[in-house]
């Protein structure tokens, strides 16, 4: 819940579309998306994942919330704020991959905009209470996204792949110094990942209970994810408002 947009949005559809077509004897792992952490503890959802063996969280917190380009999403701040309780919920801080990601460079009127400084003190406070896994992306230049931005008077600045280098390696630094862990989301010329990783999600289960590893289909060349069923579709508009993505109205 889900990849196409943010659970936040639809928990009455989704609780009801969970709870009816996937119940918990079938289920091995509820893995939630979202940039609102706080959605995940809360009614509706609450009383409805407290029913499943396993929930996993992929908590997204770019630091671009509550500006122009995340209009309708929380502050990171905000956001970072609530992790705590949802780590209390999902039973460990192991169940969450905390997601820098993308990471932005724009400008508007000359001046720069970006999230990558911002980016080091999330790690920060997400690992101050025990989060060790992150995963971050660059923001992709499709043909919408341009057009999107460019419609609110914003300009790409494009990285060079030896630019891209330098920032991850730095982010890299300050995740393991902090004993995490970063991975990179389908970034050419860096390593392949899975953010639906099976042999994770079944060493994480209460009882290592088997979890399919096959290879999704119909992802990016660079996507390792295990296969899962997504529950939400591209036509379930996320209301977030952010500009750069992918999935959004131009």
């Amino acid at each position: 819940m889900s990849r196409r947009t943010d659970m936040r949005w639809f928990a009455e559809k989704m609780t009801l579309v969970l709870s009816e077509k996937y119940p918990p004897e079938k289920v091995h792992t509820v893995v939630c998306i979202t940039k609102f952490p706080g959605c995940i503890y809360n009614e509706p959802y609450a009383k409805v994942l407290k029913k499943y063996d396993h929930v996993f969280a992929h908590v997204t917190i770019t630091g671009l919330g509550g500006s122009p380009l995340e209009p309708n999403v929380p502050g990171w701040r905000d956001a970072t704020e609530k992790l705590p309780e949802l780590v209390a919920f999902l039973g460990s801080p192991e169940r969450i991959r905390l997601r820098v990601d993308p990471l932005v460079a724009i400008k508007k009127n000359g001046k720069l905009i970006s999230n990558i400084p911002i980016a080091e003190q999330i790690i920060e406070q997400a690992a101050k209470i025990g989060i060790r896994s992150f995963t971050t992306s660059f923001m992709e230049e499709y043909p919408r996204v341009k057009r999107r931005l460019a419609g609110h008077g914003y300009e790409i600045i494009t990285l060079s792949q030896e630019q891209r280098i330098k920032v991850i390696k730095r982010l890299v630094q300050v995740t393991q110094k902090r004993g995490g862990v970063l991975y990179t989301c389908a970034v050419p010329g860096f390593a392949k990942s899975k953010c639906i990783d099976g042999a994770l999600l079944q060493e994480l289960h209460p009882w290592k209970e088997l979890c399919n590893r096959e290879k999704a289909s119909g992802q990016r060349e660079l996507c390792g994810c295990t296969k899962s069923i997504d529950i939400g579709w591209y036509n379930m508009r996320c209301q977030s408002g952010c500009l750069y993505c992918y999935a959004g109205e131009v």
